[in-house]
């Protein structure tokens, strides 16, 4: 199919891998969950992705959509989503 035929994603599937110290790294942005998930096959084996406590999610998201949009406030050293406040929070 040429790419001028191609119909376009009206989403896409986002690969996230969380580690036990809670960092979080995007790996990937997928046409199909299918591909998403194949990817965990060829990455959970590498350096960084094996031990325990880590964790991946595939995220899916629609396109030309804003996602957000209430702004983000900083919080004790965190940017946060405006409209989130914490039990704790003075503001």
């Amino acid at each position: 199919m040429s790419q001028s035929n191609r119909k376009p994603h009206k989403q896409v599937y986002l690969l996230w891998h969380t580690d036990k110290h809670g960092d979080e790294k995007l790996l990937g942005v997928y046409a199909t969950e299918k591909k998403a998930t194949s990817a965990i096959g060829r990455i959970k084996g590498k350096p960084g992705f094996s031990g325990p406590g880590g964790e991946f999610e595939i995220a899916k998201y629609e396109v030309d959509k804003d996602y957000w949009i209430e702004g983000f406030a900083r919080r004790d050293g965190f940017s946060l989503p405006a409209w989130f406040h914490p039990p704790d929070s003075k503001e």
